[in-house]
């Protein structure tokens, strides 16, 4: 019988695209400052920047494509700004409701990845606190996924066995992995910046949705299955 879910953050309860297009928003208002260019052309820039590099050093690659030297102090003055930004995000649709319905069934926590001011940010301007029992922050207990010691903290706070909790995320390497660990079982959210990463055998998810809304039919089917089996 599953009494407990540990659900991931990012890219699992909203798209965390959003969240990187608002801090770019903020970085691009500081670099147009700075230039003289229109704030919209900046964001522009950065947006392309990550289309094609990735984030890395996408800052300093902006303030150079807008013919500011990228000084070490400065980038870091933006990569500061855009961490300690209040993030203009949203659940994705239906998810509000759908953690409404799932917390009349069962026990709920975030374990979620990352800075802690960020994660906290983003967990306040979704308002996710009231909708779920607990919230676990990995790094602040040095334990960054895959350790496990986040996943067996927020079991210990809903007071579930390992065997009768399922982990949902969407990163085979963080979130399968801590499941299999801890000896729960998982549900992978195929979406997002792992969407095509491929699984591991060595942690295999028991169900894989292609989207958060499809979590309460993999819940009944799993239901039917005793645990490891």
């Amino acid at each position: 019988m599953i009494s407990a879910l540990l659900l991931d953050l990012d890219d699992t309860l909203y798209d965390e695209a959003s969240y990187a297009m608002s801090g770019f928003a903020v970085v691009a208002g500081r670099i147009a400052a700075l230039s003289g260019a229109a704030p919209s052309s900046v964001l522009e820039t950065l947006i392309a920047i990550e289309r094609r590099n990735g984030r890395g050093k996408i800052f300093d690659a902006a303030l150079a494509a807008h013919g500011i030297e990228p000084d070490p102090a400065l980038v870091g003055r933006l990569v500061t700004a855009y961490r300690m930004h209040r993030p203009e995000i949203d659940l994705l649709p239906g998810v509000r409701r759908l953690l409404t319905r799932l917390g009349s069934r069962y026990r709920l926590a975030i374990v979620t990845d990352g800075l802690p001011a960020m994660q906290r940010r983003k967990i306040a301007a979704l308002d996710l606190e009231p909708a779920v029992d607990d919230v676990v922050y990995t790094w602040e207990l040095h334990a960054p996924k895959p350790d496990p010691a986040g996943f067996l903290r927020a079991l210990d706070c809903l007071g579930t066995a390992p065997e009768r909790a399922v982990v949902v995320g969407d990163n085979p390497r963080h979130d399968m992995v801590a499941a299999r660990a801890i000896g729960a079982r998982s549900i992978r959210v195929r979406a997002g910046r792992f969407a095509d990463m491929a699984s591991l055998s060595s942690a295999p998810e028991d169900r894989e949705i292609r989207g958060i809304d499809a979590l309460e039919a993999a819940l009944t089917s799993l239901e039917k299955v005793p645990a490891h089996a």
